[in-house]
């Protein structure tokens, strides 16, 4: 079916912009899938708050735990560390490739102050886990209120 328009209508342009927009739409669409440039990552995070600490869990799946560096302040942690590709891709020819690798660096802000000197790390499945204890700052004290 053959749409006739008005040239210059309201309609007419409307048709042409969503037209212009479907194109530039899917011209990005193909060059993300055909080229995947290498570039930094950053991994997924669940921050949560227990009782007596912060909790950040990252999804660093294919990492060797040693190549993971955190630091630790009482407003923020710092995760980085590096995602290696494996050897020999050279010699391969990829059609899809979505996998990152990589550095990567991670700073979150804390909404609590934490102790950084009670802080673990433990590395289960690809899911490095940061538990930070709750600086005793962040509990509540009862303050006696003196007379005179």
């Amino acid at each position: 079916m053959v749409m006739l328009i008005k040239s210059g209508s309201i309609s007419g342009e409307l048709v042409r912009m969503k037209r212009e927009m479907e194109r530039i739409l899917d011209r990005i669409s193909n060059e993300s899938v055909s080229s995947a440039p290498k570039r930094d990552w950053s991994p997924s995070l669940d921050l949560i708050e227990t009782k007596d600490s912060l909790v950040a869990e990252l999804e660093v799946p294919g990492i060797n735990p040693d190549a993971i560096n955190i630091s630790a302040n009482p407003d923020l942690l710092t995760v980085s560390g590096e995602k290696k590709q494996k050897g020999g891709d050279q010699e391969k020819n990829y059609h899809i490739r979505e996998r990152a690798h990589g550095r990567f660096s991670r700073s979150i802000p804390l909404p609590i102050p934490v102790n950084p000197d009670q802080v673990e790390a433990r590395y289960i499945d690809g899911i490095l886990r940061v538990t930070m204890e709750k600086s005793q700052a962040t509990t509540s004290k009862k303050i006696e209120v003196k007379t005179a």
